[in-house]
C-alpha cells in the first residue's frame, strides 16, 4: 500500500476555503489508520510471545544446513528474507499499490532451518530491514511489519505443530507447510483488504474476492521455490544458481502481469481523463478531476498544477498551485519549485522528464508539461512518483498532449463560467423587470416570456412559450379594431427600420382591459427576421390619468359654469332692468346671484383643499378640534336640505353625543354624504341617518336605496376625482371630491368612514369618531323628535367668524361634491 506523502505547509487564509472544499491537509493520517496498525502490531507482539511461550527459545530447527555455523543462520536468513522483500511486483488497487515480493519463500527456508523464535526473529528483521532499505513512511512500516510478524508466527506454528517430531521434508512436514502457506496468504489478504478498507474506503469482501486467487497461487509458488531451493542446498549445493532461474521466471511472469494489468487500469482512467476533459464542469472541477484521474492512469503518487493568474475560477487575484495527492486536493500559493516549473516549459516550451530535484512531492521521477490555450501560457502541470522506474519517455509522450487538452478544457470552462455569468445577469434582469420582455421567433412565436409579462397579459409562462403571440392577446388598434399582436409590429419592420413601437389595447382573459406600449427590436439575415425582442411597458395607468385630466377638465367646467351662468344672467337682468323692477325682484336677483356666488367659491374652497391634502399629506392644518354634540351637529347637517325633508329620516339617542372633532367639518362631512345619497338614490326613496354610541366610539351611518357601487369601487370612491359613472354618459353632476375631502377629514379628526354597498340595492357609508365626556354645557337635546322637520336657519355671528364660514359652506350645498 502507498504511503502518505509529508505534511505540507499550512494554506493561507486565501485558500482555507477552497482546501476546507476540496480535501483534507496532505500528510495527514486518518485516526482509523492509526488505530488499525496499533490493534496489528499487538496482535503481532501477542503471537510472538506466545511462540516464545509455546515453543522455548533453545529449540533448534528440523534441518541441519551442512557447512554454515549455527551463529551465522540467524542473518543469514534475516538477509534473505530482506532480499525476498526487495524483489517484489507493485499491483495496484486503485488510490494503494499491493507489493507481490518473495519473502515467503526464504520465510519457509528459516521455519526448517531455526528455531521457532529464531525464525520469528529473523523474519522480523528481514521485513524490517527491507522497509528501512525502501525508506517507507513510518505508517506504513509499522503495518507491513506487524502484519509481516503475524502471518510468520501462523506460518511457523502451523509447520510445527503439523509436523510435529519428524525432521526434513515428509508427509507431515509437507502438509504443514501447505497448511502454514494458505494461512500465510490468508493474514496478508484480510490485512491487505482491512487497510485498503480504512484508509481508501474499498469494500473488503470485494478485494478478498478479487486477490484470493492470485494470492493462493503465489503463496504456494513461493513456498514451493523455497522449499525447493531449501532442498537443493542441502543435497546438491552446486545446482543452487540452477534453482533460482525459477525465481526469476517467476517474477519476470509477475511483472508481466503487472504490467499487463497497469496498461488496462491505465487505460481506464484515460477513458475517464476523456470524460472528464469533456465534461461541462467548472474550471476547479476539471482540474481536480484531472489530476485525480492523470495520477491513476500514470501510477503516481503526486499530481500538481500550476495556474498563472486569470485562467481558471475563482483564482483570478494570483497564480496558484493545486496538489493532490492520496490524503485529497490541496490549494496553496506556488512556491520556487512551482515558479520554476513555469519557466521551464515556457522557455523553450516543451514537455521534459523530472528528477528528483523538481518532482511533485517526494517524488524521484517525474513529468512535466505546459498549460497553453489559444497561444497564451496558462501554468503547468507536473507528476511525481517515489519510484525510480515509475515515470519514463514513453509515458512523457502520452501526457503532453492531455495536457493540451487540460488547457483547453480550463479555457472552455473559463469560457462557459462567463456565459453563466453574464447568462444569470440577464436572467436577473428579465425576471425583475417591471416591464414585461418577450422574444419571438420570425414566425411570431414566443421563445421567451417574463414573469412580468404574466402579471400585466394574464398568461403564464407554460401556456405561452412555444405558442403563436396572436393566440395569447386579443388585442385592439388606437382605431378599436381588432388587430394582429404580432403583425401590428411586423409589417412595419424591415431590414432597414428593425426598432418600431407600437400602441395596443388588449383584454386580458378575465375581461380587464390594458394599454400597453410594445417596443420591437428585431434581428434580420437578408429580408428574413430571425428573432423580435419586444419590451412591452404597461400604459394603462398613464392612459387612466390622461383620461381622468380630461374628465376632470370637462367636469370642472360644466360644474363652474353651472353656477356662472344664472350669476352672469341675473348681474345682466340688473344691469338692464334694474330701476323698473319690483324691489321683490330685484331681492330675488340678488338673492339668486349670492347662492351662485357662495356654491362657485364652495367649489374653489373644495379644489384648493384637496390641492393642500394632496401636498401636504392630511388636512391636519384645516382642522381645529374641540367638544361637540355629534346629534345636534348632525340635526344641523339636514337642516340643509329643506327640500328633502320627508325623504331624510334620522334616528338617534335622546341625549348629546360628545365627541371630539371639528364641528364645521362634521357639518360638511354629513352635508356631504346626505348629498351623495340623495343624488343616486330614486326621487321617491328614503335616506336613512342613524347617529349610534357603542363601547368602541360614536358613529353617523347615511343609509340609501340607490343603485349601489360595484365592489371593485368601493374604495376607489374615495379617490379625487373619481367617479363611478362614466364621465361622457354620466347623468348626475359633481367634481368627484366629496367622499375625498369627506374621508381625509374624518381622519384628520381621529375617525375613520368606510363604505359597503350590494348593487341594485344601495350604499351605506358610516363614519366613527372617539366619544367624550362632556368638557362643558352641551345644549338639551333630549326633548327634540327623532323625525326631525327640516327648516332653514340663518346665519348668526358677525360677518368673517368662524359661526358665520361654517354656515356658509354647509348652507344650500345641492350640488354634488362627492361621487359614487
Amino acid at each position: 500500500m502507498r504511503a502518505p506523502g509529508p505534511a505540507p505547509e499550512q494554506p493561507t487564509a486565501r485558500w482555507a476555503g477552497i482546501a476546507a472544499r476540496l480535501g483534507p491537509r496532505r500528510g495527514h493520517v486518518p485516526s482509523p489508520v492509526i488505530r488499525l496498525v496499533l490493534v496489528v502490531d499487538l496482535l503481532a507482539a501477542v503471537l510472538a510471545t506466545g511462540l516464545v511461550l509455546a515453543f522455548g527459545a533453545d529449540r533448534a530447527g528440523p534441518l541441519t544446513v551442512p557447512g554454515v555455523p549455527t551463529d551465522l543462520l540467524l542473518p543469514a536468513m534475516a538477509a534473505l528474507v530482506c532480499l525476498g522483500e526487495l524483489i517484489h511486483v507493485r499491483l495496484r488497487h486503485g488510490d494503494a499499490v499491493e507489493e507481490l515480493a518473495l519473502s515467503e519463500a526464504a520465510v519457509v527456508g528459516t521455519v526448517f532451518v531455526l528455531a521457532p523464535t529464531q525464525a520469528l526473529l529473523a523474519a522480523f528483521l528481514g521485513c524490517t530491514l527491507a522497509s528501512t532499505l525502501r525508506r517507507r513512511v513510518w505508517i506504513k512500516s509499522l503495518f507491513n511489519v506487524g502484519n509481516y510478524v503475524i502471518a510468520s508466527a501462523v506460518l511457523i506454528a502451523t509447520v510445527r505443530l503439523v509436523a510435529g517430531p519428524e525432521t526434513g521434508f515428509g508427509v507431515r512436514g509437507v502438509v504443514g507447510l501447505a497448511l502454514g502457506t494458505l494461512a500465510f496468504a490468508a493474514v496478508n489478504l484480510v490485512g491487505l483488504s482491512r487497510v485498503l478498507a480504512v484508509a481508501g474506503g474499498v469494500d473488503p469482501w470485494q478485494v478478498v474476492r478479487e486477490q484470493l486467487r492470485l494470492s493462493v497461487f503465489m503463496a504456494f509458488g513461493t513456498a514451493a521455490l523455497g522449499a525447493t531451493t531449501l532442498n537443493v542446498a542441502l543435497t546438491a549445493p552446486t545446482l543452487l544458481p540452477f534453482a533460482a532461474l525459477p525465481a526469476v521466471a517467476l517474477v519476470y511472469a509477475y511483472r508481466k502481469a503487472a504490467q499487463e494489468s497497469d496498461e488496462r487500469e491505465r487505460t481506464t482512467h484515460l477513458i475517464e481523463l476523456s470524460a472528464v476533459l469533456a465534461g461541462r464542469l467548472d474550471g476547479a472541477h476539471v482540474v481536480t478531476g484531472f489530476l485525480a484521474a492523470a495520477r491513476e492512469a500514470f501510477g503516481a503518487d503526486v499530481a500538481t498544477i500550476v495556474l498563472l493568474a486569470g485562467t481558471v475560477l475563482p483564482v483570478e487575484d494570483g497564480p496558484v498551485t493545486v496538489e493532490l495527492d492520496g490524503s485529497g486536493a490541496h490549494w496553496r500559493i506556488p512556491d520556487a519549485r512551482d515558479l520554476a516549473w513555469i519557466h521551464r516549459v515556457t522557455f523553450p516550451p516543451g514537455a521534459e522528464l523530472l528528477d528528483g530535484t523538481l518532482a511533485p512531492g517526494a517524488g524521484r521521477a517525474g513529468l512535466l508539461a505546459p498549460l497553453e490555450a489559444e497561444g497564451a501560457p496558462m501554468g503547468a502541470v507536473a507528476l511525481g512518483t517515489a519510484s525510480r522506474t515509475g515515470l519514463r519517455a514513453r509515458d512523457l509522450s502520452v501526457f503532453t498532449p492531455l495536457a493540451s487538452a487540460l488547457a483547453a478544457a480550463l479555457r472552455g470552462a473559463q469560457y462557459q463560467t462567463r456565459l453563466h455569468e453574464q447568462t444569470s445577469k440577464l436572467a436577473v434582469v428579465v425576471e425583475q423587470s417591471s416591464d414585461g420582455i418577450l422574444v419571438l421567433d420570425g414566425n411570431g412565436v414566443v421563445q421567451l416570456w417574463s414573469p412580468a409579462l404574466t402579471a400585466l397579459v394574464g398568461v403564464d409562462e407554460a401556456a405561452a412559450v412555444g405558442r403563436p403571440l396572436s393566440r395569447l392577446v386579443t388585442a385592439v388598434g388606437i382605431d378599436g379594431e381588432p388587430v394582429d399582436a404580432f403583425q401590428a409590429a411586423r409589417q412595419q419592420m424591415s431590414a432597414v427600420s428593425t426598432r418600431v413601437n407600437v400602441e395596443l389595447r388588449i383584454i386580458r382573459p378575465d375581461g380587464e382591459p390594458r394599454w400597453i406600449r410594445a417596443n420591437h427590436a428585431a434581428v434580420f439575415a437578408g429580408e428574413a427576421l430571425l428573432r423580435d425582442v419586444v419590451i412591452v411597458h404597461d400604459m394603462t395607468a398613464q392612459r387612466q390619468v390622461e383620461r381622468l385630466k380630461a374628465d376632470f377638465i370637462a367636469t370642472v367646467s360644466h360644474e363652474l359654469r353651472t353656477p356662472i351662468t344664472p350669476i352672469k344672467g341675473y348681474a345682466d337682468l340688473l344691469r338692464r332692468h334694474g330701476e323698473t323692477m319690483s324691489s321683490e325682484k330685484r331681492a330675488e336677483c340678488v338673492r339668486v346671484i349670492s347662492e351662485r356666488a357662495d356654491h362657485l367659491a364652495r367649489l374653489v374652497d373644495d379644489l384648493l383643499l384637496a390641492s393642500k391634502i394632496t401636498h401636504s399629506g392630511g388636512p391636519r392644518h384645516d382642522i381645529h378640534l374641540q367638544t361637540g354634540d355629534l346629534a345636534a351637529l348632525t340635526r344641523r347637517a339636514l337642516e340643509e336640505f329643506p327640500d328633502d325633508v320627508r325623504r331624510i329620516r334620522m334616528q338617534g339617542p335622546g341625549r348629546p353625543v360628545p365627541v371630539a372633532c371639528d364641528p364645521l367639518r362634521v357639518i360638511q362631512v354629513v352635508t356631504n354624504l346626505v348629498d351623495n345619497a340623495l343624488k343616486y338614490s330614486e326621487p321617491m326613496t328614503a335616506v336613512e341617518v342613524t347617529v349610534a354610541v357603542d363601547s368602541t366610539g360614536a358613529s353617523i351611518t347615511v343609509a340609501d336605496s340607490g343603485r349601489g357601487i360595484p365592489a371593485d369601487q368601493l374604495e376607489r370612491v374615495f379617490d379625487r376625482f373619481h367617479r363611478v359613472e362614466d364621465p361622457m354618459l354620466m347623468t348626475t353632476g359633481g367634481t368627484g371630491l366629496g367622499l375625498f375631502l369627506a374621508r381625509e377629514l374624518v381622519h384628520g379628526m381621529g375617525g375613520a368612514l368606510v363604505a359597503t354597498s350590494t348593487l341594485g340595492v344601495g350604499s351605506v357609508l358610516r363614519f366613527t369618531l372617539p366619544t367624550l365626556r362632556p368638557l362643558g354645557p352641551l345644549p338639551d337635546m333630549t326633548g327634540q323628535p327623532t323625525r326631525v322637520p327640516v327648516a332653514r336657519s340663518e346665519p348668526t355671528g358677525p360677518v368673517g367668524s368662524r359661526s358665520d364660514l361654517a354656515t356658509t359652506v354647509a348652507v344650500g350645498r345641492k350640488p354634488a361634491e362627492g361621487g359614487q
